[in-house]
């Protein structure tokens, strides 16, 4: 699990320069990670969910050679869709609880999502699977907004 989220992390740095990045949903928020992270919260459990954890991630990180202020990663979910998800289908919960990892860089905070669209694929004749990935990716870009209107409006937001 620690592994995914450090390759989950990496990648969101790799990507987080770029205008728009494959089958990853990001914000870059114009205010400090801290205040970004407790907004997130708020947001999250406003749209149902319950924030799970926090998990620091700065000297894992530290160790690939990437160095900054704040990396952390908020994992959050609705305890009985992970449940329902996790008897019908065990082979996806190492993607659960959702996750949105953040980034502290120059004064601006980075968030980012896996896309939950990037796993229709995988369930192309489950319905209830396609639905409950793009609720997710709407719950996220909502998520996302929230945030956006609390730092002012001053916020770019990357899609595929």
């Amino acid at each position: 699990m620690i592994r995914f989220i450090r390759l989950l992390l990496l990648g969101g740095l790799l990507l987080a320069g770029q205008a728009m990045a494959d089958h990853m949903l990001m914000a870059r928020v114009n205010m400090k990670a801290d205040l970004a992270i407790e907004y997130l919260k708020t947001a999250i459990e406003e749209h149902g969910y319950a924030v799970a954890h926090v998990q620091k991630c700065d000297s894992g990180l530290g160790g690939f050679g990437f160095h900054s202020d704040t990396y952390r990663v908020l994992f959050f979910g609705k305890l009985a869709g992970i449940r329902r998800i996790s008897a019908q289908h065990p082979e996806f919960v190492v993607y659960l609880p959702l996750k949105i990892a953040v980034e502290a860089e120059k004064g601006e905070t980075v968030v980012t999502a896996v896309d939950p669209l990037t796993f229709t694929r995988y369930y192309p004749k489950d319905h209830a699977m396609q639905v409950q990935f793009r609720r997710w990716r709407n719950d996220i870009l909502s998520i996302f907004d929230d945030v956006h209107r609390e730092a002012g409006g001053a916020v770019a937001m990357a899609q595929h």
